[in-house]
C-alpha cells in the first residue's frame, strides 16, 4: 500500500458506522440478533465507543482461545436470501477496525500523512446530510485537488461509490475554479480552459445506455427538480459525470454506479417473488433519494467551492426548503406493476373460451409470450427478463382461462403446493 500511496497526505474516509474488528483475520461487524444479515445503524456519537465495547464483547465469548462467529454462505443482494454460517475463530490477537488504520501510521511502512476520518453514511442512503460537509470540508484545504484519498466500506460498493463521488464532486469543482482563475489572471486563453472544463467535467461518458431515459436517471422526482429549479441542470450533469467515473467498467473504474443501479434494481423487483420484493423496493427508494442528493451537492458545490465551502451543505439546504419534501414524497413514485395492454389480453380471452380451450391454448403460447415482450420490451436480454416474462405469461395465462377452468386450477395448485409458474399452469391445463 505504501508503495501506491506514497508519502504524501492521505485521507482515510472510513465510510462504516458499524463497529468493526479483524478476528483470525476475518471481519466482523456487531449486528442484532433477530437480523444477522443486515448491518446495524446507530448515531455517530454512538458508534465512536462501540468499537471498544464490541472488542470486549469477543473477549467475554471466547473459550479455549475460540469465538463464535456468523457469516453469509455466499454473496446475495437481497437479504432474505442469505444464509447464516457459524464458524469458529481464534480470539487471539483481534483487533478493531481503528486500530488496524492507526496501525498504518507506525512502523518502517507507515504512511506518515495519513488521516482517517468516519464519514457514517447510513447504508445505500445519502443521509446523514452532514456526511456531505464532512468530506468537502477534509477536501477544502489548498492542496486537496492532489490529495490522495481511500474510501473503505463492507464491500467497496455502495457507501465507499458514494464517498468516491462526493469527492470527485468536490475536486471536480476545484480543478474548474483553478482554471478560471488561470483565465481571469491573463494565465490562459479562456476557449483553451473551457475545452478542458467541457470535456473532462460535463460531457457524457459514450455508452449505449444512456438511450434509456431511466438509465440517464430521469425518475419523475428528479425531472420535478430540474423543471421547479433549472439551475439543478448543471448540477445533474457534473453530478453523473463524476458517478460514471466512479461507476462500473468500461465507462468507470468502481463497483456501482449510482444512477445505473436504480433502475437494475427496479428489474430485480419485477423479476422478484411478492415476499422479497418490499427489500428491492427499499433499496430502490434509497437509490433515487441518493441519486436526488448527489444532484443537490454538485449543484451546492458549484456555488460555493470557490469560497472554500464556507455555507455547510446542511445550511444550504435548510436555505432550499422545498427539497427534503420534494424528495421525501416523490422517491417512490414509480410504476410498480408493470402495464399490460388489456385489449390483447382480452382478445386472448375471447379466443380461448369454448369447450376445446384446450386444442387452442397450443395456438396461444406464441402470443402470450409476444405480450409478455412487449410489456418488457425496454430490459435487456438475459435471465431477469426470461422470468419475468415467464411470470407475466403465467399470469396472464390465469387471466384468460374459463372461469370455472381457472378457479379449478388454483385450488389444485393450492391443494398439492405446487410452484406456480407457466409450465405448470399449462400442464394442468392440458393435463
Amino acid at each position: 500500500m505504501k508503495e501506491k500511496l506514497g508519502k504524501d497526505k492521505v485521507i482515510w474516509f472510513n465510510l462504516r458506522v458499524e463497529p468493526v474488528a479483524y478476528v483470525d483475520g476475518l471481519p466482523v461487524a456487531a449486528r442484532a440478533p433477530d437480523a444477522l444479515h443486515t448491518n446495524i445503524q446507530i448515531p455517530l456519537a454512538e458508534a465512536e465507543g462501540m468499537e471498544a465495547k464490541l472488542m470486549n464483547e469477543i473477549a467475554g465469548r471466547a473459550k479455549d482461545g475460540m469465538v463464535e462467529i456468523h457469516k453469509d454462505q455466499g454473496m446475495a443482494e437481497n437479504p432474505m436470501d442469505r444464509v447464516d454460517e457459524k464458524q469458529m475463530a481464534k480470539a487471539e490477537g483481534a483487533k478493531g477496525f481503528n486500530q488496524v488504520l492507526a496501525a498504518l501510521g507506525e512502523g518502517e511502512q507507515a504512511l506518515p500523512g495519513l488521516q482517517v476520518i468516519r464519514v457514517p453514511f447510513d447504508e445505500q442512503r445519502a443521509l446523514p446530510e452532514e456526511c456531505f460537509d464532512l468530506i468537502a470540508k477534509s477536501l477544502s484545504g489548498e492542496s486537496a485537488a492532489t490529495t490522495q484519498c481511500v474510501f473503505s466500506s463492507q464491500l467497496g460498493q455502495g457507501r465507499s461509490t458514494l464517498g468516491m463521488v462526493v469527492a470527485s464532486i468536490v475536486k471536480a469543482m476545484q480543478m474548474i475554479t483553478k482554471l478560471n482563475r488561470m483565465v481571469e489572471a491573463g494565465m490562459a486563453e479562456k476557449s483553451w480552459a473551457g475545452n478542458i472544463i467541457k470535456s473532462k467535467f460535463e460531457d457524457p461518458i459514450p455508452s449505449e445506455d444512456l438511450k434509456d431515459h431511466f438509465m440517464r436517471g430521469e425518475w419523475e422526482v428528479i425531472m420535478e427538480l430540474i423543471e421547479k429549479h433549472p439551475e439543478f441542470k448543471a448540477g445533474k450533469v457534473l453530478a453523473d459525470k463524476m458517478i460514471d467515473i466512479c461507476g462500473t467498467p468500461p465507462e468507470g473504474a468502481g463497483l456501482q454506479n449510482l444512477r445505473k443501479a436504480i433502475i437494475q434494481m427496479k428489474y430485480k423487483y419485477d423479476a422478484s417473488t411478492e415476499d422479497k420484493q418490499y427489500v428491492w423496493k427499499n433499496m430502490i427508494v434509497n437509490f433515487i433519494e441518493r441519486y436526488f442528493y448527489l444532484i443537490c451537492f454538485a449543484t451546492y458545490a458549484r456555488e460555493h467551492e470557490a469560497s472554500g465551502f464556507s455555507k455547510s451543505f446542511i445550511t444550504w439546504m435548510e436555505e432550499h426548503k422545498d427539497l427534503r419534501p420534494m424528495i421525501e414524497n416523490g422517491k417512490d413514485r414509480l410504476e410498480w406493476t408493470r402495464k399490460v395492454d388489456q385489449s390483447q389480453v382480452s382478445k386472448l380471452r375471447e379466443e380461448l373460451q369454448g369447450d376445446d380451450y384446450k386444442q387452442k391454448l397450443g395456438g396461444l403460447v406464441s402470443q402470450l409470450y409476444k405480450l409478455a415482450f412487449q410489456t418488457y420490451h425496454d430490459i435487456p436480454r438475459g435471465p431477469i427478463k426470461d422470468n419475468l416474462m415467464r411470470k407475466l405469461a403465467c399470469k396472464t395465462l390465469m387471466e384468460i382461462l374459463p372461469a370455472d377452468v381457472g378457479t379449478k386450477i388454483s385450488e389444485e395448485i393450492k391443494e398439492k403446493k405446487l410452484s406456480v409458474d407457466f409450465d405448470t399452469v399449462v400442464g394442468l391445463v392440458v393435463g
